[in-house]
């Protein structure tokens, strides 16, 4: 609150004082305490949320990018109709890369100079895909599998039927797997490596 006066003249000449009592605008102290530990708990409540949703979202992003790649492999095959070859590698989880190249003979997809023979391109275009290409995290756990392995240019199947490749996949804190499969036909899917660690929207992989 706040106090002030003015002063009136009455017909016989005196003056008298007057005060009035007004509300002043704002906040308290007390108001603004309050604000503040209820902001903090609606920030504690909903921090857990947030990361479960980064978390999902860093797994799946990931994961897209590299069914994305292999499939537009697969469509480059049939688009030119020649053979094209997959090659892959992994020595830790922040450490993986996958290649593609026309022709039955596998390319280096560690290999950095476009002017080598075993450098990975397709048409001049570079086509490897890495781990820092998917924001260098510790995404891919394992890549099992027959590396390298070839797409027919017919029918878009791999040339050898015995072929495949899985690649596991991990969020940083590990709650979230996913599993990318390669099947004999050429087709690639995303499922959930398990019920414990499942990724809303992908099925559990089957046994």
């Amino acid at each position: 609150m706040m106090k002030w006066n003015f002063t009136v003249r009455e017909p016989d000449g005196s003056a008298r004082c007057y005060f009035k009592f007004t509300r002043q605008n704002g906040f308290t102290m007390v108001e603004v305490l309050m604000s503040l530990v209820l902001l903090a708990i609606g920030a504690a409540l909903s921090l857990p949320a947030f990361n479960a949703m980064t978390e999902k979202r860093q797994v799946t992003n990931g994961a897209e990018q590299i069914m994305a790649f292999l499939n537009s492999a697969q469509t480059e095959a049939i688009r030119q109709n020649s053979t094209v070859t997959v090659s892959y590698g992994r020595t830790a989880d922040d450490s993986w890369c996958i290649g593609a190249v026309l022709g039955a003979t596998a390319c280096d997809c560690t290999e950095t100079v476009v002017t080598e023979t075993d450098f990975c391109a397709i048409d001049g275009a570079t086509r490897i895909i890495n781990n820092t290409m998917v924001g260098n995290q510790k995404l891919v756990t394992a890549m099992t599998g027959t590396s390298p392995y070839s797409y027919d240019p017919v029918r878009g199947i791999l040339l050898d039927l015995t072929d495949s490749l899985v690649v596991s996949m991990s969020s940083n804190n590990g709650n979230y797997l996913l599993d990318l499969n390669v099947n004999n036909t050429g087709q690639v899917d995303l499922c959930s490596k398990n019920s414990a660690h499942a990724v809303p929207g992908f099925a559990v992989c089957p046994e």
